[in-house]
């Protein structure tokens, strides 16, 4: 369990993540999040989705060989 104490951040309330537990929850500056009240607690619920880094992560490498796309037009041939 992480205590943590509000601050005032313009007319609204903030509610600061240690940095130990943002990184356990893979949570960064500009992530969308939803708050849900629950039992008289507040539950903070990461957006459904996949950011490009997660799935950066998943690619192999650059792919290999040459592209064909087409016949060279006008002057665009490269030797």
């Amino acid at each position: 369990m992480t205590e943590t104490k509000i601050a005032r951040y313009g007319n609204s309330l903030t509610v600061r993540l240690p940095a130990a537990l943002a990184r356990d929850l893979d949570l960064r500056e500009g992530d969308i999040v939803t708050l849900r009240r629950i039992d008289g607690g507040v539950a903070v619920e990461r957006r459904h989705g996949s950011r490009l880094s997660a799935m950066l992560r998943t690619v192999q490498g650059p792919p290999g060989g040459e592209w064909d796309i087409g016949p060279d037009l006008g002057n665009e041939r490269i030797d």
